[in-house]
């Protein structure tokens, strides 16, 4: 199965709760090779970074809570 590539995203400066150690990171919605779409947060960004629609992402596993991890970077 090919890899989600982002169908739209938002880089976010300003966040609370426990997101605020995060900024700035990247919310985005991503689409599956089958046309279906799901939100998802994104590892590994940095602010010279170059994010665009259609970029692939790659899957990280799960994390504790048993949801999904993506990152803009190949692990």
């Amino acid at each position: 199965m090919k890899n989600p590539t982002i169908y739209t995203y938002s880089v976010l400066y300003s966040s609370f709760g426990p997101f605020v150690n995060k900024v700035p990171y990247v919310s985005a919605i991503l689409e599956q090779e089958d046309g279906s779409r799901f939100p998802s947060l994104l590892e590994g960004f940095a602010p010279e970074m170059k994010i665009r629609v259609g970029q692939e992402v790659f899957r990280l596993g799960k994390n504790e809570q048993g949801l999904e991890r993506y990152s803009l970077l190949e692990q």
